[in-house]
């Protein structure tokens, strides 16, 4: 069970933390076609910007935005079976979790143009992130990814909107059995890029 110190305690008990990504991404991430997170920030985080630090394990939980399919590469592009902007859906399916093996951040460019490989967003999608607001540069998580056996449908709330990273849901990682979906020798290839 995750620590208060990683995850916001409420009336009703523990919240285990929840990172937001696009749809697009999270499928990606559940199918072991990458293992790299790479974030700046929402707008709901305010001056604090994202904070990579939140949690060793989280929720991958799949967003709808609106040009998620112009700023992603064309092989994960195709995957989306609709354009997005129509109303959210009332539900949300949670089919994997992640753990950090590492995190760090990337002011250099060409370090992350050398991350290509491992990420599907374009590279206009990547510059335009690195150079939104101060100081340049993007946050980037290595992750060891675990897709459940038997998906989890939550009712949507309001809780869960807005522009921002992280959100606490009430559902625990240890109730649900999984699987890793990328060997180990793959994120050796990832830390290795990263000069780790």
């Amino acid at each position: 069970m995750p620590t208060s110190a990683t995850t916001p305690v409420t009336s009703t008990g523990c919240l285990y933390p929840a990172f937001k990504e696009w749809q697009v991404i999270v499928d990606a991430l559940a199918a072991g076609e990458q293992s790299l997170l790479l974030r700046k920030g929402g707008i709901a985080e305010g001056r604090g910007g994202f904070d990579p630090e939140r949690a060793e394990r989280f929720w991958l939980f799949p967003t709808q935005f609106h040009v998620q399919r112009e700023k992603t590469k064309a092989g994960l592009a195709q995957r989306l079976n609709s354009v997005s902007g129509e109303p959210l859906d009332t539900q949300v399916t949670l089919t994997a979790y992640a753990e950090v093996s590492h995190r760090q951040f990337l002011s250099d460019w060409s370090t992350i143009a050398a991350l290509d490989p491992f990420h599907g967003w374009t590279e206009a999608t990547v510059r335009e992130k690195y150079d939104w607001g101060q100081p340049s540069g993007l946050h980037a998580l290595v992750v060891r990814v675990h897709r459940l056996n038997t998906p989890i449908t939550l009712e949507r709330t309001p809780a869960m909107a807005g522009c921002k990273s992280w959100i606490g849901l009430a559902e625990g990682f240890e109730f649900h059995s999984s699987v890793p979906v990328v060997p180990k020798r793959v994120l050796t290839e990832l830390l290795a890029a990263l000069g780790r």
